[in-house]
């Protein structure tokens, strides 16, 4: 992989900037002529937009109930990128006609806000639902009816319904450790996204996210059943066993010491063989703002490692030394990794 250019690295930082200024006031026609003149004006200048932009886009826009008004990605402007009027000179910050650039500090200040919002209390509607939940970088300990435990991972939901002869769990958002009393008479169903895992007595560990349920067993036996996918899917587990499964109706089949599972109540990420992706999304939970991902083929790079999910900075940190990345501190709230865009065949470097 080639090493990124100076000018490919400023137009990264201005485009972060750019994104931060068109929301604080995107109906200003000054500040949108500097910054079509700054589009236009290089082709690394459109696609560290095209990146940035993306990558802000996926990330979201929220707002705490403390927080001023902020436009929602329906009524936000749309950004165009293509030809425009006006150019400007190359190599140049961009600057808003009539006043002066702000500083990085001051840039920032109005998306503070949004980089808070993940730290803010869970949805009213996820509140309504949930039983027991953790807020960001918390691991909470429930102890339930029957005897049986839960260890919530951080930004975690769970709904407990117990009635009859069947013990009901769902797993409304992020991770959990169930330790489950055996009770023959009663089984115990931990239901994630439609995808469910019964169980009689035993231990292990449900994940969900975006696109599927991960389950990984530390002891005993479980099933996993969904029958969503055509055809159903059932997943026989014992200890070191896991599987993922997609809600498009994708099985993959996991391994994992039993002593390695739900490494995150020690604050510890342990991945093998898996997309780096799945890396950031794990530590998300642990930061107290927003960690947005710029370059999709860096997000597709299968990693192995070991990350402390305690210091989330330096693990990202960590993940882009090894798979030839960078990590941009915005804020303390908001952090920017990126992939080193190749310019020539000399050796990559990778920086704060």
């Amino acid at each position: 992989m080639g090493a990124i250019s100076d000018d490919a690295r400023r137009a990264d930082d201005e485009a972060v900037e750019w994104v931060l200024l068109l929301r604080e006031d995107p109906d200003d026609p000054d500040l949108r002529a500097r910054f079509d003149a700054w589009l236009a004006a290089s082709p690394l200048n459109a696609a560290a937009w095209a990146d940035t932009a993306h990558a802000y886009d996926r990330a979201g826009d929220a707002r705490p109930a403390f927080a001023p008004p902020v436009r929602t990605a329906e009524d936000r402007p749309v950004l165009p990128v293509g030809p425009v009027p006006r150019a400007r000179p190359a190599g140049r910050r961009p600057r808003a006609s009539g006043r002066r650039m702000p500083s990085p500090r001051a840039l920032v200040a109005a998306a503070v806000a949004a980089c808070l919002a993940l730290a803010a209390a869970p949805g009213v509607l996820l509140r309504v639902e949930a039983d027991h939940l953790t807020g960001t970088a918390e691991v909470g300990d429930v102890a339930l009816a029957d005897g049986s435990a839960v260890s919530l991972a951080p930004g975690s939901a769970i709904a407990v319904t117990y009635a009859g002869n069947r013990r009901q769990v769902r797993l409304l958002k992020g991770e959990a450790l169930f330790d489950v009393r055996h009770d023959p008479s009663r089984p115990f169903y931990v239901e994630a996204g439609g995808i469910t895992t019964m169980v009689l007595g035993t231990a292990f560990d449900v994940r969900l996210d975006a696109g599927a349920a991960t389950t990984r067993v530390v002891r005993g036996k479980v099933r996993v059943d969904y029958a969503g996918a055509a055809p159903p899917v059932s997943e026989q587990l014992v200890a070191g066993d896991g599987v993922r499964v997609g809600f498009d109706g994708t099985v993959t089949r996991l391994g994992q010491p039993p002593e390695q599972v739900a490494a995150w109540r020690d604050g510890r990420i342990i991945v093998r063989d898996r997309p780096a992706a799945e890396v950031v999304d794990a530590l998300r939970p642990w930061f107290r703002g927003i960690i947005v991902v710029r370059g999709e083929s860096f997000g597709r790079q299968r990693v192995t490692g070991l990350y402390n999910a305690a210091d989330p900075a330096e693990a990202l940190r960590g993940l882009a030394q090894a798979y030839g990345g960078r990590v941009t501190v915005v804020t303390p709230w908001l952090l920017v990794l990126s992939e080193v865009r190749a310019i020539n065949n000399s050796p990559s470097r990778s920086d704060d």
